[in-house]
C-alpha cells in the first residue's frame, strides 16, 4: 500500500507548488523574472512560467509541475507547450532532485567507480536526449516567443506586491483547484498501490525480461530486476554481488541495469507520476502520463543500443 508519509509529502508538495504560483502570479514577481527567463525563453519558445516551473524542478519535481499546472489551469499555458515543458523537466529533475542527491553516491559506493561512474553518466545522458529533444520539437511546433531581452529591463520598472492582501488571494485563487486536484490523487493512489501489493508489479518487472534475453545477458540478471523492482538501492546491491561473483561482466552489468531502470521508471509511472497528472490536469494527465513515458522509454533505449554498439 502507498505509504502515509509518501501520500502526505506527495499532497504538501502539490499544495505547495499551486499555492506558489498561484501567489506568483498575484505579486507580479515574475516580472522581474524576465531577465533571467528571457535568454531560455527565447530558445525554447516557452512562456515564463513555462521557464520558472523548469527552474522549480531542480528543487521539487513535484512542485515545479503543480506550478505548471497552476498556469495551465489559468489558461497562460497550451496544451503543446505543457507536454514540452514536462518532457524538458526530465534533465533538471534528474540532477537536482534524484541523481546526484540519492542514486550516484549510493551507485558508485556499491557498483564501484568504474560501473557505477557509467551507469550514473549513461543515466544522465538519458535525461538530456529527452530534454534536448523536447527543446527541438518546441522550437519547430511552438511559435515564437516575444519574451525579448528588452523586456526584462522593461519589468524592473513594474511594482512587486508581496503583501498579506496578495498572499491572501493567490491561496483563495489556489483553493479551488487544490479542491478539485487532491482527492482525485488520494484515490488514485491508494487504488494504485492496492493492484502493486497484490502483485501487479512482479509482473512489470517479468515483462522485461525479453529485453534481457535479446540483449543476451545471463538468466541471473532477472533478480537485478526483480530487487529494482522492490527498490533502486536492493537492484545496486544485486549487481554488485554478481560481479563480485564474477556471474557478468561489466558491460553485463550496465546493460542489465539500464534495463531495470526501465522498470524503475515503469514503477514510478505508475505508482506516482499518472496519479499526480491526473489530478492536476485532469483527462489530459493521461495523455502527459503516456508521451513522458514513451519518451523515457525511447530515451532509454536510445541508451542501451550506444551501450551495445560502443562499450
Amino acid at each position: 500500500m502507498i505509504g502515509a508519509v509518501s501520500l502526505l509529502r506527495t499532497i504538501g508538495l502539490i499544495v505547495a507548488g499551486v499555492v506558489l504560483a498561484s501567489i506568483i502570479v498575484e505579486t507580479n514577481i515574475l516580472a522581474r523574472f524576465r531577465t533571467f527567463t528571457a535568454g531560455f525563453c527565447k530558445i525554447s519558445n516557452l512562456s515564463h512560467g513555462s521557464v520558472t516551473s523548469l527552474l522549480t524542478c531542480i528543487m521539487s519535481s513535484t512542485g515545479g509541475k503543480s506550478m505548471l499546472a497552476e498556469f495551465y489551469n489559468r489558461g497562460e499555458v497550451g496544451r503543446a507547450e505543457t507536454v514540452l515543458t514536462i518532457v524538458m523537466s526530465t534533465f533538471p529533475v534528474v540532477v537536482g532532485e534524484s541523481l546526484f542527491r540519492i542514486h550516484a553516491p549510493i551507485a558508485i559506493v556499491l557498483l564501484g567507480p568504474a560501473v557505477g561512474g557509467i551507469y550514473v553518466g549513461l543515466t544522465l545522458f538519458s535525461a538530456f536526449i529527452q530534454t534536448a529533444g523536447a527543446l527541438i520539437v518546441s522550437r519547430i511546433m511552438l511559435p515564437k516567443t516575444e519574451c525579448a531581452i528588452e523586456d526584462g529591463n522593461l519589468s524592473k520598472h513594474e511594482s512587486i506586491e508581496f503583501n498579506r492582501r496578495t498572499i491572501t488571494i493567490g491561496i483563495k485563487q489556489a483553493y479551488p483547484t487544490l479542491r478539485k486536484i487532491v482527492p482525485i490523487l488520494i484515490v488514485s493512489m491508494l487504488v494504485i498501490g492496492a493492484l502493486l501489493d497484490l502483485g501487479a508489479g512482479v509482473y512489470i518487472a517479468g515483462a522485461f525480461a525479453p529485453v534481457l534475453n535479446l540483449l543476451g545477458l545471463p538468466g541471473e540478471v532477472i533478480y537485478t530486476l526483480v530487487a529494482q523492482f522492490m527498490h533502486f538501492t536492493a537492484g545496486y546491491a544485486t549487481m554488485h554481488t554478481l560481479l563480485l561473483e564474477g556471474v557478468v561482466t561489466e558491460k553485463q552489468a550496465i546493460l542489465t541495469l539500464l534495463v531495470g531502470s526501465m522498470v524503475v521508471i515503469t514503477m514510478i509511472y505508475v505508482k506516482y507520476s499518472f496519479s499526480m497528472y491526473v489530478s492536476l490536469f485532469g483527462k489530459f494527465g493521461v495523455t502527459i502520463t503516456a508521451i513522458h513515458y514513451l519518451s523515457s522509454m525511447i530515451a532509454k533505449i536510445i541508451t542501451i543500443l550506444a551501450v551495445v554498439v560502443w562499450y
